[in-house]
């Protein structure tokens, strides 16, 4: 009994390593390709000419084919306007790869003996990294007295690039670490410097960052190692402090010039004007009665006459007594007297 379940457990082990070694193989047999977007894929048929027949086909299903000496496309709407056809070789060029690209592509061929070994690539295309950057979250620890910092690589492009880091972040003897996401403590006025490169297989870009511990975190100075200079800081300030400058001349101006105005209105509304608009509403009926003094430079005689006799105006008109005409019983007025 007990060799039936030692020989049944060994049976059992052998499967299960074999089910192992399965899943480790390549589960997408031919040659890998890498390559990135907007590069161009040569599939070429390199198979003796004579009698040839060669099919292209894309994820099972054929874009082109070869025979009687030509070259035509089969499934025209696939691959539109990037693919390219060379007779004299007896190959194909898609221009302008896409991520959708991805794919596996063999070439099928038939040749006077027979058919021919097919060819398999398994195309990868990945987009090209663009940028990278190293984001900073960093904590006092002052049961410890020391920085805390906490670096996070981000890069654009690519979603899935390996991460490496280089630098001073090697406190244990390690040459690089890889991982997005590191960390590193400083004691008071320690600085390190940092690079963080991200990668894939047709591209890899990386960035530098340097970090100074303060006694707390809120002071804790960063220097990133690109795109940023302490020059750019001091022109920013710079411009900031002129802006003050002429900000505060040009309220100190206005408030100047409506502090007179103000002053303006307040005369006006007093009547101290030389040339006061009068208002007839209201007013006395007599010039001298609305006078302080009881007359003006320009007092009306009417205002001031004493008796009906006198002239009406200042420049009245003044009519003598015309003197009856000469007759039998009058004398003349200029009568000579004898």
């Amino acid at each position: 009994m007990n060799i039936f379940q030692e020989s049944c457990c060994s049976t059992l082990a052998v499967l299960l390593l074999f089910l192992l070694q399965g899943s480790r193989a390549d589960p997408e047999p031919g040659v890998h390709l890498h390559k990135a977007v907007g590069d161009s894929l040569d599939l070429t048929a390199d198979y003796p000419k004579e009698g040839l027949d060669v099919q292209w086909t894309y994820n099972g299903n054929d874009f082109a084919e070869y025979d009687k000496d030509q070259i035509k496309r089969v499934n025209p709407p696939l691959f539109h306007g990037r693919l390219k056809m060379f007779k004299g070789n007896i190959s194909i060029t898609i221009e302008a790869l896409e991520l959708q690209d991805s794919g596996r592509f063999s070439i099928v061929a038939v040749g006077k003996s027979g058919q021919l070994p097919t060819k398999v690539f398994v195309l990868h295309v990945h987009d090209l990294i663009r940028d990278v950057q190293i984001e900073l979250n960093h904590s006092w620890q002052e049961s410890q007295n020391i920085c805390a910092f906490h670096l996070r690589c981000l890069a654009s492009g690519d979603p899935n690039p390996s991460y490496s880091w280089t630098g001073d972040l090697v406190k244990t003897g390690d040459l690089v670490r890889t991982g997005q996401n590191q960390s590193i403590s400083l004691h008071p006025t320690e600085s390190a410097t940092v690079s963080c490169t991200a990668n894939n297989t047709v591209s890899a870009k990386h960035t530098n960052l340097t970090v100074v511990c303060t006694e707390k975190s809120e002071d804790s100075k960063v220097s990133p190692g690109r795109g940023f200079d302490l020059k750019y800081v001091l022109i920013a300030v710079g411009v900031g402090v002129v802006a003050v400058v002429i900000l505060g001349g040009s309220l100190a101006v206005f408030c100047r010039m409506k502090k007179r105005t103000g002053q303006g209105q307040d005369a006006s509304e007093g009547g101290i004007t030389v040339y006061e608009d009068v208002n007839t509403e209201g007013l006395p009926k007599k010039r001298s009665e609305s006078v302080i003094n009881g007359m003006s430079i320009y007092e009306t005689v009417d205002d001031l006459k004493v008796t009906k006799t006198m002239p009406q105006t200042l420049y009245d008109t003044i009519t003598f007594q015309r003197h009856p005409p000469v007759s039998a019983s009058t004398s003349s007025p200029y009568q000579q007297v004898l």
